[in-house]
């Protein structure tokens, strides 16, 4: 029986482009990486504004070069040098340091110094938070306490520093708070100029729109805050705050959980929370510069993140190296084929059964037990219905341990339910995921497990009829804990075909993970060998491709005429999972339990790995001619594409999905496997029909594109095997 548990993707989608060159890296991305802005490229941005004041990158070169030394000493991992923002914290301690000594009558040497002694320590403070914190992130903190103890302790140094930077005029017009809202953002870097703003504004906005967005939204916020408090009577200086509303606003409202519709009202609450932290440090400690500091924000968005994190609805981000529109396309991507980590159960019974109940069943899957699927077997009547299913062998969800049985309850006549023992005879599994599953209603003395570890698919029993039961059926669902009777808890199952009447293959649809509603047939999927022979065996290797163009080909997949040759290989990594690898990108793939499937695709330049993602996005090994499956579509938009298909992603969470039919499996003779492949919605920038022809050995081995006014064809003209090889 094919079978499939629970699953952790973590490490098989995990994934790195081909990056800029380690000097560029070593530089530019740690000071983007304060603003959680994880390109390099982009970071050179940052660097040109900082560069307005030539002292400024002499301090951001020591402060970077005195954290590698302090992580070293201290034997921290790159997790904390890197993704804990010690580097960044040190750069911006130093960028303090240079603004604070602006008009200081200081030799150079001793600025340098006092730049390595607050490196130093926001170095130590970050490497203390990233590894005392598990809930909330370090953010600016090292360099905002070692920037308060400095600013303190040196006030003439701040005071000469404000007059000597600070020339702001108060906004009059359109342009006065434009002019403004560039000066915010000059501000994150101590350098209030409306040129600096606009090209701090202009690496946020190439990052991330929507955290651009989200930015602005709570910087107006902020603003309306800060103008409400002055009419109130208070001396508040709310401009020289407003980097604040947007910094808090940017990275909670966008960045640190998905971006949603939800997350975009958040980040105007949070503009204004952050006015309202601003207003009362400058009372708590008047005439001092923290407002130069970044404190508002980091408190607004600690403060957000916990009280976010009580709500399940708000899903932390875990890609923080992508910007977040494109960490919220690979979870939507993720979740249409797996959902949101829901428990992943096998049917448990073989055969086609029937959904009888489902979630939010009008009988009994109702409150703290709506999450709960009732097997039966299709029939015209009931009593036809429970002599079908009546002792089929029921085989375990998913893996897990035995944590608990019943065996004794006596099986009910046709008809009647014992309210005494709801739950009959059953077996309770505590998932190795998480959570456990029930399967209840069985026969009586039937149970074939006492303890120990099951995995899926291990013979539990037989389906009966005790306890509430009014006929024979089989009960199966998620809980939280172990009683019997535990509230549920959302699962779904995987691997299964849902078919239209009688089985066959023209009415099957394989379904890798996916709920049946009431009413529906379903299956459990069973391996059909050919197929899985021919896509278990893809060997490591080096292929060359021809090329065959006709007609109209959309931009972006051409780069190739009729008769050029391309060269792709094929590696496999430490994850096990399969590399297509040419100068222009890279395809993920992985053999999985149940299906041959792409999991990532990596800088996508490259038309035929393009062709190759669209034609096969997964491969059920229970193919058979005829079967049909839906998938999400695999390549993220790239390019000025990107710029408003992700932004809508945001408002409106849905992907463009592609229809897959195998229309012909390995026979006698032959070892090729052939899919056709067709999107839900046709665009005319995109392929109408596709075909992908896989053979034993070298994989796909053909692929042609139809569009609407052309065709692209790739064939395989050799292929060379990685590793030896010895074959029948």
């Amino acid at each position: 029986m094919a079978a499939i548990g629970e699953r952790r993707f973590t490490s098989r989608f995990s994934s790195a482009g081909s990056g800029p060159p380690a000097w560029l890296s070593f530089l530019a991305a740690e000071l983007g990486n304060a603003f959680l802005i994880r390109s390099p490229w982009i970071g050179t941005i940052l660097w040109l504004a900082i560069a307005h004041d030539i002292r400024f990158p002499i301090h951001v070169i020591m402060g970077l070069f005195v954290a590698d030394i302090v992580a070293w000493l201290i034997g921290a991992s790159e997790t904390v040098t890197r993704g804990g923002l010690m580097r960044a914290n040190a750069i911006f301690a130093s960028i303090a340091v240079a603004w604070a000594t602006t008009a200081v009558p200081l030799p150079l040497e001793i600025k340098l110094i006092v730049t390595i002694v607050a490196s130093v320590f926001a170095s130590f403070v970050t490497a203390a938070l990233v590894w005392g914190l598990n809930v909330l992130p370090p953010l600016q903190w090292g360099y905002c306490l070692v920037g308060a103890v400095m600013f303190t302790i040196f006030p003439a140094w701040t005071e000469s520093a404000l007059q000597a930077t600070l020339h702001w005029p108060r906004p009059a017009d359109a342009l006065g708070w434009l002019d403004s809202f560039f000066r915010s953002l000059g501000m994150l870097v101590f350098l209030p100029r409306p040129e600096v703003g606009t090209l701090v504004a202009l690496a946020f906005l190439l990052w991330s729109r929507v955290m651009f967005l989200s930015g602005v939204l709570g910087w107006i916020a902020g603003i309306c805050m800060g103008l409400f408090l002055e009419r109130l009577g208070l001396n508040y200086l709310w401009l020289l705050a407003a980097h604040n509303y947007f910094l808090a606003s940017a990275l909670l409202g966008a960045t640190f959980f998905l971006p949603g519709l939800t997350l975009v009202y958040m980040a105007i609450v949070l503009g204004a929370g952050a006015a309202a932290l601003a207003a009362y440090f400058q009372f708590l400690v008047p005439g001092s510069a923290y407002a130069f500091l970044p404190i508002p924000a980091a408190l607004s968005i600690s403060i957000g993140i916990a009280a976010l994190s009580l709500n399940l609805r708000f899903q932390r981000n875990t890609e923080l190296n992508l910007p977040p529109e494109r960490a919220l396309w690979n979870r939507l991507n993720r979740t249409e084929r797996f959902g949101w980590g829901e428990p992943l159960f096998i049917v448990p019974v073989l055969g086609t059964v029937t959904i009888a109940q489902g979630f939010g069943g009008k009988y009994s899957h109702t409150g703290l037990w709506r999450h709960a699927l009732d097997f039966q077997r299709p029939a015209t009547t009931a009593v036809e219905a429970s002599n079908a299913i009546w002792g089929a062998p029921v085989y375990a969800p998913a893996g897990g341990i035995i944590d608990g049985i019943r065996n004794d309850v006596p099986d009910n006549p046709l008809g009647v339910s014992n309210f005494a023992d709801n739950w009959g005879n059953h077996v309770i599994i505590r998932l190795d995921h998480g959570g456990w599953a029930l399967l209840a209603h069985l026969r009586q003395g039937s149970v074939a497990v006492t303890g120990g570890r099951v995995e899926v698919g291990t013979y539990l029993g037989e389906v009966g009829n005790s306890g509430r039961s009014p006929t024979p059926h089989l009960h199966l669902q998620a809980q939280v804990s172990r009683e019997p009777g535990s509230p549920t808890m959302p699962f779904r199952l995987a691997n299964f075909m849902s078919v239209s009447g009688e089985p066959a293959p023209e009415s099957q649809c394989w379904h890798a993970t996916g709920l049946p509603e009431a009413g529906s047939l379903i299956a459990p999927a069973q391996n059909n060998p050919r197929v899985h022979a021919v896509l278990a065996s893809i060997a490591p290797g080096s292929a060359v491709w021809q090329i065959e163009a006709d007609g109209a080909i959309p931009r972006q997949f051409r780069g190739h005429r009729t008769g050029d040759a391309v060269s792709i290989g094929i590696s496999v990594d430490d994850y096990g999972r399969h590399l297509f690898s040419s100068r222009k990108g890279q395809l993920v793939t992985y053999i999985d339990v149940d299906a041959w499937r792409i999991l990532a695709v990596r800088e996508p330049r490259c038309p035929l790995l393009k062709l190759i993602a669209l034609s096969t996005p997964s491969v059920p090994y229970a193919a058979i001619e005829g079967t049909v499956w839906h998938e999400p579509f695999p390549l993220p938009p790239t390019g000025f594409d990107a710029w408003y298909k992700l932004l809508a992603l945001v408002y409106q969470p849905k992907l463009s999905r592609l229809t897959c039919r195998c229309t012909a499996t390995p026979a006698d003779g032959t070892q090729l496997l052939t899919i056709e492949t067709k999107p839900i919605m046709p665009s005319k920038a995109l392929p109408q029909r596709l075909t992908c022809q896989v053979d034993r050995l070298r994989g796909p081995v053909k692929i042609e594109a139809w569009f609407d006014n052309g065709r692209l064809s790739y064939t395989m003209l050799s292929f060379s095997p990685g590793l030896p090889l010895n074959l029948p």
